[in-house]
């Protein structure tokens, strides 16, 4: 019974102490632009304080030394006897990396990870330099042998490691006590922290729920039509309609339940900008938007690999140096800024720079070079051109830096958003700067699918995917080496026949027209060739188990309104078997 109640407390310490640092990084890159914020720095120094007080209870010691060291030198920059200079910044920000090490430790029981003797020494080393320094300005000692910078560097042997008292439960209570009379003013949060397990088996449910519902309204339809006029039926219509209504509704609270801020994302990029750029030497603002816009927890996953991989390029290929950005007459300090709102059924992420911008020249240069194009005759758009950055190990640094041009990268982008049913779209202007648009879906669970039909069967295509559909003449459609095409607006689109990638064999219809689904996934774009667009749906993915698992085009099923099991098609597979017209 201990134990497990142990167990809890353990549990929420380090959920609540994730939240408390992933918060403070955002406070330390604020702090170094107005260094003399004394609520903020107070704000810090409470959070640290708070950290230890819980580690120390919960019997800690590993991160109740190093919170105390931090806590230390916060507590000099709160009573002014220490400058908040970018140096201090940068050994309190490697105590706080140090504490979300410790804190792993203790979330995945594993031993020790970290040593801690190096940042206990850099802050006790930072204490006794401001300390030499109030000495020296009461004349007493030589300061020009101590310098911070030294200080960061070198490290002198580790200086005599005090033991911690443990942090009595009593205070404790006292600090909990005084929490409460300060949260009392404020309304209550009333908040619960539940298990995802719970919540997916809740979005089952109601994914049956829809299933049903969808099938209901088909049979009801159908009955309407028998008996026409009848009370009773009028009725069970009627009935059938609300039902309709609440389950719409609770699949929408479910969803919602499911939805956290792009904040939690979005909220590491401050400390990383401020860290590459200094390692860059460039100055670098980071603007942000729509962080309260809200996005399913499954999707959020896959977004942060993608970001960091699209701010990184932005730091490191987009932004110029001061020097070379003052030449070209713009402002010294570049901005990126990052952006995020919802537009109907999708997310929009938006990663904009005012750097050089992407030069197609150069990119179709490379792309020729490592033979990704190999049809000469064929003219591209500089917009086409830009999307051959997305290939794996396509690289435009001319030298490797250790933060980028490895020849990783955007083809790690395209995989991740690919894996989502995203779409990205670059547009990119040189010596202006670049935009990244990446659009997500809101959800992977309940989706909306465009019924298609081939050879007599229904399947569906996610929506998400679809930019639009035509109905073309067979006469419209040519052919470059073998490949199907499309001119739309400009534009060659390759063809694929939808009976072909799904290996079936149908005879071919006499009609002299097609309708065309034109979809896009990550940056490819194609136009799928089917023999009739059916309705939309709003279906719910239901695995297909190992029976499909060699078809990589089946991402799942589902049961269409009239009872029938329904084929998912995966956007991503149907466009990236696809051959490309340039390297035909």
């Amino acid at each position: 019974e201990m134990l497990d109640e142990m167990q809890e407390l353990i549990k929420d310490f380090v959920v609540e102490t994730d939240e408390v640092l992933e918060g403070l990084d955002q406070c330390f890159v604020k702090l170094e632009e107005s260094p003399g914020d004394l609520g903020l720095i107070n704000e810090i120094f409470r959070a640290v304080h708070s950290i230890k007080g819980s580690a120390g209870f919960l019997g800690f010691t590993r991160l109740v030394e190093v919170a105390h060291q931090s806590e230390n030198v916060l507590n000099k920059l709160r009573q002014k006897d220490m400058q908040a200079t970018s140096e201090t910044i940068d050994i309190i920000l490697e105590s706080i990396d140090v504490l979300k090490i410790l804190i792993t430790e203790i979330k995945d029981k594993a031993g020790a990870r970290v040593e801690i003797n190096t940042i206990k020494t850099k802050l006790s080393l930072l204490l006794e330099y401001s300390a030499s320094l109030d000495e020296a300005v009461c004349g007493v000692s030589d300061t020009a042998a101590i310098s911070p910078i030294n200080l960061a560097t070198t490290l002198v042997e580790p200086v005599s490691e005090k033991k911690l008292d443990i942090v009595s439960s009593n205070e404790l209570q006292e600090k909990n006590s005084e929490r409460q009379i300060a949260g009392a003013d404020q309304e209550k949060e009333q908040t619960l922290r539940i298990d995802t397990n719970r919540l997916d088996h809740v979005m089952d449910l109601v994914g049956e729920l829809v299933l049903s519902r969808n099938r209901l309204s088909k049979i009801l339809s159908d009955i309407e039509a028998l008996y026409e006029g009848d009370e009773k039926i009028k009725t069970l219509i009627e009935t059938a309609s609300n039902i309709s209504l609440i389950t719409t509704e609770i699949q929408l609270s479910v969803m919602k339940m499911r939805m956290v801020p792009i904040r939690k994302v979005f909220n590491k990029f401050p400390r990383m900008v401020r860290d590459i750029a200094r390692k860059a030497n460039k100055k670098i603002n980071l603007e942000m938007y729509g962080e309260a816009t809200e996005i399913d927890k499954s999707v959020i996953e896959e977004l942060n690999d993608p970001l960091v991989h699209l701010i990184r390029n932005s730091i490191d290929h987009g932004i110029e140096s001061p020097q070379e950005r003052l030449k070209k007459g713009k402002p010294e300090v570049g901005t990126i800024k990052l952006n995020a709102y919802q537009e109907g059924n999708s997310i929009v992420i938006q990663i904009e720079d005012n750097g050089k911008g992407i030069d197609p020249s150069v990119v179709e240069r490379k792309a020729r070079e490592r033979g990704l194009i190999r049809n000469q005759d064929i003219k591209l758009s500089p917009k086409e051109i830009i999307n051959y950055i997305f290939e794996p190990g396509f690289s435009t640094a001319d030298k490797v830096t250790d933060i980028s041009g490895r020849g990783v990268g955007m083809d790690v982008v395209k995989t991740n958003i690919g894996r989502i049913n995203g779409i990205i779209d670059v547009n990119s202007e040189v010596g202006k700067g670049t935009q990244i648009a990446l659009k997500i879906p809101l959800t992977l669970a309940i989706i909306q699918v465009l019924m298609v039909k081939v050879d007599g069967e229904i399947y569906a295509l996610p929506l998400a995917s679809i930019l639009e559909t035509f109905r073309v003449s067979k006469s419209s459609i040519k052919y470059i080496d073998g490949q199907q095409i499309l001119n739309v607006r400009d534009r060659l689109i390759p063809l694929i026949k939808l009976s072909d990638a799904l290996e079936l064999n149908c005879e071919e219809a006499t009609k002299d027209w097609v309708y065309v689904v034109l979809m896009a996934i990550a940056e490819k774009k194609v136009g799928v060739i089917v023999d009739e667009l059916c309705h939309q749906e709003e279906v719910v993915i239901k695995p297909v188990g190992t029976y499909f698992s060699d078809i990589k085009e089946v991402s799942g099923a589902t049961i269409t309104g009239d009872g029938k099991v329904g084929l998912i098609l995966d956007p991503g597979s149907l466009i990236y078997r696809q051959r490309d017209l340039t390297t035909v």
